[in-house]
């Protein structure tokens, strides 16, 4: 067997980390996330449509054709259900009593 290296080599704690630097390192915030969810799954619903046209002109094989527009239903529908959990989420916190 072979030891684990590295582990704490390096790293900074969260307790000792400044803040400054914590806030440099922190993901996105969920809106800029939403954001780019929502214009990738446009950018993919503007291949499948170009697709298409593509496909009826013969510059594409129907099959790359398909495979463009599966791509664009599975992320409309992907963004659909985070639309929807969301949106529970939501309703579930308007109806706490504080």
């Amino acid at each position: 067997m072979t030891d684990i290296s590295g582990i704490g080599q390096g790293k900074i704690s969260l307790n000792t980390e400044p803040l400054a630097q914590r806030l440099q390192r922190r993901s996105p915030e969920f809106s800029e996330r939403l954001k780019s969810a929502v214009l990738e799954v446009n950018a993919n619903q503007n291949i499948g449509d170009e697709s298409i046209e593509e496909v009826i002109q013969g510059k594409m094989g129907i099959h790359e054709g398909m495979m463009a527009l599966s791509k664009a239903n599975t992320s409309l529908k992907l963004l659909a259900q985070v639309r929807n959990k969301v949106m529970t989420a939501y309703k579930e916190v308007m109806n706490m009593q504080v």
